[in-house]
C-alpha cells in the first residue's frame, strides 16, 4: 500500500529492504545503502538510522522531532514504510519493538 501524506504521519514504521541496509560512519556524515538507494546524512541522524533500519517495528510515539522528519525520509526514499494494522501482526510475538519512552515536555 503507497503512503499517502495527506493521511498524516504514520504511528509506526519498519524497514522494508530485501537485506538490511549498510550504515557506514565517514568523518561527520553517514551514508546509508539499501534497496537500490544511497542516502548521505548528518551523524546526527546514526542513532535514529539504527533504530529505524534496524528491521524492528518503530513505534513514533514519543519519539524526537528529528527521529520521525527520518522516518518521513524514509519512507519516502522506500527504505521504510509505515505499518498498517495488517502488517503489523507480522511482527507480533517474533521481534521487539522499539518504543521512545522519553515523552517531549508538557507546557504548564
Amino acid at each position: 500500500m503507497p503512503d499517502v501524506t495527506a493521511f498524516g504521519r504514520p504511528e509506526a514504521v519498519a524497514a522494508v529492504t530485501e537485506f538490511a541496509p549498510s550504515i557506514i560512519r565517514t568523518g561527520d556524515t553517514i551514508q546509508v545503502c539499501g534497496g537500490g538507494k544511497r542516502l548521505t546524512l548528518h551523524e546526527r541522524a546514526e542513532p535514529g538510522l539504527r533504530a529505524l533500519l534496524s528491521g524492528h517495528p518503530v513505534y513514533l510515539d514519543g519519539a524526537d522531532e528529528d527521529t520521525t522528519i527520518l522516518a518521513d525520509l524514509l519512507v519516502t526514499e522506500g527504505l521504510c514504510e509505515p505499518l498498517t494494522e495488517m502488517s503489523s501482526s507480522g511482527y507480533t510475538g517474533l521481534v521487539t519493538p522499539v518504543t521512545y519512552s522519553k515523552q517531549p515536555p508538557t507546557s504548564a
